[in-house]
């Protein structure tokens, strides 16, 4: 006794990824059966005659009588039907996609799908297919364009939502354009016209070397180093106080200059006045930001404090090399204060590392 032959039955599937046909004349999706998905692309062909969906369902009820023509001899049952996904998103089109196909699969129960497609975007969905069937066939129906520009299209696309993302491209795609255009204006503003190729070389420049070295990065790191309240304050004080003394050192040096002081004198009245004070601010820096670190017991209290000894070590050597220059003091005596510098540097360092070392074992981060 011979076997019974199965029935077989081959579901036509086209995909509206971005819900056109809904968008357009109001249909939902899906659209089951021949002379509905007739009626619904030419309610979309109406709406929009350059619609390429129209002409996809119409290319699915083409490949629908085609297969019914085929199979006309054998127990296999041919449906059609129009799936349509979401304008908004692509995972939000996915999901309506995946709930309307599970609809259809429970109602015809396909042993196999032939999928029509009019480009590539809407054969993303082929895996959410496979789920339900196996794919037996795409058809494509491509109606005055080229596939390869539409690959090229959406590779495009992808790789531009990629580049978004990404904070480094953004700030150079959108960013440096953005501050050369803020610059134009301020210097036309300005009536400075003239230094605008200067100006955008400098911002263009430091938005390089941000980018390629992560200056931002590492200064904010820099910055954190100093703590967050004390630490902070001091710091800012600190570079506040720099500032300050490097303008007084460019005032005093124009004032000498001016004075027609010969420039090794020049120099050795900076070295001794503009020190201290460069000293001073950089010693504060240090200092508020080791209070800090000493209230909550941190072991780089140590490394601050030792760079306080390194930069009043620095003070003095170029102190004397100011009183040297200026003939206050003779060789020997120089030479003295500068071994003197050295070997407090040297006893700051080494006395930190000792008390680094003692209070690491004390349990102190």
């Amino acid at each position: 006794m011979g076997k019974k032959k199965l029935e077989e039955r081959i579901l036509i599937v086209c995909v509206d990824r971005d819900d056109d046909l809904g968008v357009k004349t109001g249909i939902k999706g899906p659209v089951l059966g021949k002379e509905a998905n007739i009626e619904a692309a030419s309610k979309l062909a109406l709406a929009d005659p350059t619609e390429a969906d129209a002409n996809a369902i119409f290319g699915a009820v083409k490949v629908y009588d085609e297969v019914k023509q085929l199979f006309s001899d054998s127990s296999t049952f041919v449906e059609v039907v129009t799936i349509t996904g979401h304008p908004k998103s692509e995972l939000l089109a996915d999901e309506e996609v995946k709930r309307q196909i599970e609809i259809v699969a429970d109602k015809f129960k396909p042993d196999s799908i032939i999928l029509v497609s009019d480009g590539a975007d809407d054969e993303l969905v082929i895996p959410l297919l496979m789920r339900y069937a196996p794919i037996r066939s795409v058809r494509r129906v491509i109606v005055q364009q080229s596939r390869e520009i539409e690959h090229t299209y959406i590779l495009l696309k992808r790789y531009f939502e990629k580049l978004m993302k990404s904070p480094t491209s953004r700030a150079l795609l959108f960013g440096l354009p953005g501050a050369l255009l803020l610059l134009a204006g301020i210097f036309s503003v300005l009536e400075l016209q003239r230094y605008l190729y200067i100006g955008a070389l400098v911002v263009a420049g430091t938005i390089f070397l941000d980018k390629g070295f992560d200056l931002t990065d590492k200064l904010r790191r820099g910055v954190g180093y100093f703590g967050k309240q004390i630490g902070l304050f001091s710091f800012i004080m600190g570079i506040f106080g720099v500032f300050i003394s490097l303008l007084f050192s460019y005032s005093r040096a124009t004032s000498l200059i001016a004075q027609n002081y010969p420039l090794e004198l020049i120099m050795a009245k900076l070295f001794q006045e503009a020190s201290g004070f460069i000293a001073l601010s950089l010693v504060l820096m240090f200092a508020g930001s080791a209070i800090e670190s000493l209230a909550i017991k941190r072991v780089d209290t140590f490394e601050k404090i030792m760079g306080t000894g390194l930069i009043l070590s620095l003070w003095m050597s170029f102190y004397f090399i100011g009183q040297y220059m200026e003939g206050a003091i003779g060789l020997i005596r120089f030479l003295s204060m500068q071994l003197g510098a050295l070997i407090f540097a040297i006893s700051a360092f080494f006395i930190t590392l000792r008390l680094g070392k003692i209070f690491r074992d004390r349990g102190w981060k």
